[in-house]
């Protein structure tokens, strides 16, 4: 093991210690336990080639392994510790790329969380969070939330507890939304401070963010965004719908190759049931056209207003 100097964040309700800087995390202080540890240490296999491809081993007896060519390899050597290998070629920023993403979303699976591929902000005390498929604006339709002064629970992985399931609440993540050059300058925010690209080609550049949502908040609602409306339009969607809905963009799919046992499946489909009984889910249309995303501030904002509770 190499040694190095720990550092401390934190990060999705957990305290983080890091032999790795992370600095898309804030910055947390040593005053408990850490709930999760990343520690430099070779993986103990090989990492992958090019023509390999990105491994995710979930049958390797001493571990879970996810390692990507010419990036990084993760173990998850317990529940709690990541052992984490890169080249020397590799970056921190680039680092930080997987193990910000499916490395952290199956960390959190794990202590139980439900996880889902999806950005949340917070409106007046309320959170929305808006789910839907590659390229239907999550994080540029999140970014016009924050452009108009309310506060980033999450940029693509939200984490909900759900052990209260009359009253699941989503765990804040780290100050920074991913947008694409052309998104970031029609949704430009003033405060933000844009990061240089993780690496050459990659399509959405790191805006790291002044403050976001630090404390733990209720989930109120949650949308499948659809773009190319004549204006915003909310329809609520019927259990079977929404409970289909959460399944699709939960991160429990990503991760279809992992021998899941009947307990973890009735657990995530639980989990499900639970966050359509407590919030309201539906589908959101909008114009496809970022310069009338004030239209959708002004009308989601009215929407959770007018929510019970």
């Amino acid at each position: 093991m190499t040694a190095s100097s720990a550092h401390y964040y934190e990060a999705f309700g957990l305290l983080i210690e890091s032999d790795f800087p992370l600095h898309e995390l804030r910055t947390g202080k040593a005053t408990r336990e850490p709930d999760l540890s990343i520690r430099n240490n070779p993986i103990g296999r090989p990492m992958p080639t090019r023509t390999d491809g990105v491994v995710m081993d979930y049958s390797d007896p001493d571990g879970v392994v996810m390692a990507w060519p010419d990036v990084a390899g993760f173990r998850f050597a317990d529940e709690r510790t990541i052992w984490a290998e890169k080249p020397e070629a590799t970056t921190d920023r680039m680092l930080a790329f997987p193990l910000l993403g499916p490395v952290m979303a199956w960390a959190l699976n794990s202590l139980g969380l439900f996880v889902l591929h999806a950005s949340a902000v917070q409106v007046n005390g309320r959170t929305i969070a808006f789910l839907g498929d590659k390229l239907a604006g999550k994080s540029t339709t999140a970014a016009a939330f924050i452009r108009a002064g309310h506060a980033l629970v999450t940029d693509d992985l939200l984490a909900i507890s759900m052990e209260n399931r009359e009253r699941p609440m989503c765990l804040p993540a780290f100050p920074q939304v991913k947008l694409e050059d052309k998104a970031a300058e029609q949704v430009r925010i003033a405060s933000a401070d844009a990061q240089p690209l993780v690496m050459e080609g990659f399509p959405k550049r790191q805006h790291k963010l002044e403050s976001m949502a630090t404390a733990p908040t209720t989930i109120d609602c949650l949308v499948r965004l659809e773009r190319g409306s004549d204006a915003p339009s909310f329809e609520p969607l019927p259990v079977p719908g929404a409970i289909e809905c959460l399944a699709r963009y939960s991160y429990m799919p990503r991760f279809a190759d992992a021998p899941w046992t009947k307990q973890d499946d009735h657990r995530h489909f639980s989990q499900c049931v639970g966050l359509v009984d407590a919030a309201k889910v539906g589908r959101l249309q909008v114009p496809a056209d970022l310069l009338r995303l004030d239209e959708t501030v002004e009308y989601v904002s009215e929407m959770l207003d007018g929510l019970p509770g």
